[in-house]
């Protein structure tokens, strides 16, 4: 992994809240994602971590702030720039009935992506990934592992800009979680932005360029040296030390 650097930023928070009704879940915000990183997010259950993604994706507005994806106002990006986005969520969120290439064509085609297109677009990830072989195979026989896969290749397809992993490997287990990870870290040393919601702090560290430890507000941000002497847990130091604080 390489060590961050300050490079292109893709998307921003400047000033971001976000309630839904009374209940403030995030407040002033304010955070960059940039090319070629993996930027982890942890904290605790309730801290606004999904939120933050969802604005991220457009799928939220915020109650006050901004929040862009290459220029675009976020919650826009479904009219100005569809694509620019790939969400990877811990569901896969796939057709059981449908093959996998039926999946892929089916999502390519929202976009306007021809079948041969989507073919040709996601045989080297599905290769990469080992599922290649499972591709005419009903969704609904695959094991838990493969779907994840095949909703990362979903999630990649149309060459998106930022990439956005909620838990993607909540019910995965640790060696295919790993493989998930590896891929995603592939791609960001490619230059593809990308951001890692995850209670899995040893791979927060092991994938991650920073990390924000979130809870309601950004608490603490680390940043992590693929050179640096071997890690004794610094994001769980952290985490106790803000916990500690209250």
């Amino acid at each position: 992994m390489k060590a961050a650097k300050k490079r292109e930023v893709v998307a921003a928070m400047q000033g971001v809240a976000r309630s839904f009704g009374t209940r403030a879940v995030l407040t002033d915000v304010s955070l960059e994602v940039r090319r070629g990183e993996v930027l982890g997010v942890v904290g605790p259950n309730g801290g606004g971590k999904s939120t933050l993604l969802l604005l991220l994706a457009g799928l939220l507005h915020p109650t006050r702030g901004k929040v862009t994806v290459v220029g675009h106002a976020a919650h826009r990006l479904a009219l100005e720039a569809a694509g620019l986005v790939g969400l990877v969520t811990a569901r896969p969120g796939l057709y059981p009935l449908l093959t996998g290439r039926e999946n892929l064509h089916h999502f390519g085609g929202l976009f306007g992506l021809p079948p041969k297109d989507v073919d040709a677009k996601a045989a080297p990830l599905a290769s990469s990934l080992a599922i290649e072989s499972a591709l005419d195979a009903r969704v609904g026989t695959w094991s838990t592992g493969m779907q994840q896969k095949l909703s990362l290749v979903r999630a990649l397809l149309l060459s998106p800009k930022l990439l956005l992993l909620d838990e993607p490997t909540a019910n995965l287990d640790p060696p295919v979680a790993r493989t998930l990870y590896a891929e995603v870290r592939r791609r960001a040393d490619a230059g593809l932005a990308c951001m890692l919601v995850t209670h899995d702090l040893e791979a927060a560290e092991l994938f991650c360029d920073r990390v924000l430890l979130v809870d309601g507000r950004i608490q603490r941000e680390l940043t992590f040296d693929a050179h640096r002497a071997p890690r004794v847990g610094p994001i769980l130091t952290a985490w106790q030390e803000v916990i500690g604080a209250r």
